[in-house]
């Protein structure tokens, strides 16, 4: 992996890269309706990318595999601040469906990466969408190799940017969270982790080889990608994983127990910070249930005096009608390093949670705190 020159990191942080190099790709996609409100872009017709792609076999696989790749499209890559020491972490964003790159400006997370110091990625997807296993459309019955693809890309940038390979994330809206999904059953010791937002795992089979940490955001008003899960979504003309049977898999690899321990599940505020109790809460975003029960253990309200050396809890009074719960974060203690964290918004509909107004979530805040520590994990010999 290369250093890059001083000169290079002080460039503009945002960079536009048009008219990459490549040789094609097989196929066109497709999958939720222009109607689709993950973001407020109307759908894209098939590019001349999308359609060049579709004549030429793909070669995403050996030495400069990313540049034979096929694609054409933009890539929206933004780098961290020049005084950002590397590695650094690299977080891949993906669009949602009929949408493009341009649409993760809005999360905020491009934003981050200059505070937080991260590099973040956004490619297109072959005509809006991905191929995320039985959905959707003709991303999928066409078998488009988009996990070839993201493979082949984050290697090039590990090759050509001081990224750090052990703290490689993806995170994901709607058929960006699917394509997550799918890239976390299929290659889990390429990433540390991943956040799939009103997504779903739609990859039959996935049995992930090595633990790796999984954030879900999901709205319970949301009927394009229901949390619940459905038998058949006429949109997409595919069933819907639940959340729950979506998390399964990497519950399992990361061993997980069942979330019935106190601290387990509770509700949070637009931060995502758990209120540890109706009148308690820790006011840090970033603890585990362990260290939730061991805090409310030692901890003392402030100002009390009984315990000087305890680490001090501030009361916090939660009204249900003046202060509704904004989010209930379900996560339990897992035996490899890796975590599960669930985060169910009751009244958010699809798409990215707003940051601003009566349902807000600070979804981009949320997602990195957690993520940021994790690590990738190589395929252990079974």
């Amino acid at each position: 992996m290369g250093d890059v020159s001083a000169v290079r990191r002080r460039r503009a942080a945002t960079v536009w890269l048009l008219s990459l190099l490549f040789a094609a790709l097989a196929a066109a996609g497709c999958g939720f309706p222009a109607g689709d409100p993950s973001a407020g872009g109307a759908a894209a017709g098939a590019t001349p990318a999308a359609v060049a792609a579709a004549a030429t076999p793909t070669h995403t696989t050996g030495p400069d595999a990313y540049e034979r790749s096929g694609r054409t499209s933009q890539l929206h890559l933004v780098l961290p601040g020049p005084d950002t020491a590397g590695p650094y972490p690299l977080v891949v964003a993906l669009h949602s469906l009929f949408h493009s790159a341009a649409e993760t400006e809005g999360w905020g997370l491009s934003q981050l990466a200059q505070t937080a110091g991260f590099a973040m990625v956004s490619p297109d997807g072959i005509d809006g969408s991905w191929d995320a296993g039985s959905c959707c459309g003709d991303a999928a019955s066409k078998d488009v190799d988009d996990v070839a693809y993201l493979h082949a890309l984050i290697q090039h940038l590990e090759t050509n940017y001081p990224i750090d390979p052990t703290r490689v994330l993806i995170v994901g809206l709607s058929n960006g969270g699917m394509m997550a999904y799918r890239y976390a059953c299929e290659h889990p010791e390429d990433i540390a982790g991943i956040a799939v937002v009103a997504g779903s795992l739609e990859q039959p089979g996935c049995k992930p080889k090595t633990p790796l940490t999984v954030v879900s955001v999901h709205g319970g008003k949301d009927q394009h990608v229901p949390g619940a899960g459905t038998t058949w979504q006429r949109d997409l003309a595919a069933p819907i994983t639940s959340t729950a049977d979506s998390l399964a898999p990497f519950r399992a690899e990361d061993r997980c127990e069942p979330a019935t321990s106190p601290g387990d599940v509770t509700a949070t505020g637009p931060d995502g910070a758990p209120r540890l109790s109706e009148t308690l809460s820790a006011g840090s975003p970033a603890v585990t249930p362990a260290q939730i029960r061991a805090t409310l253990a030692g901890a003392r309200p402030t100002g009390d005096p009984a315990s000087a050396d305890a680490a001090p809890i501030t009361p916090v009074p939660v009204d249900a009608a003046t202060n509704p719960t904004d989010a209930v974060r379900t996560e339990s203690t897992c035996a490899a390093s890796a975590r599960v964290v669930e985060y169910f918004l009751p009244n958010v509909d699809h798409g990215w949670p707003a940051s601003t107004g009566p349902a807000a979530f600070d979804t981009a805040t949320v997602v990195w705190r957690i993520l940021s520590g994790a690590r990738a994990n190589p395929v252990p010999n079974r």
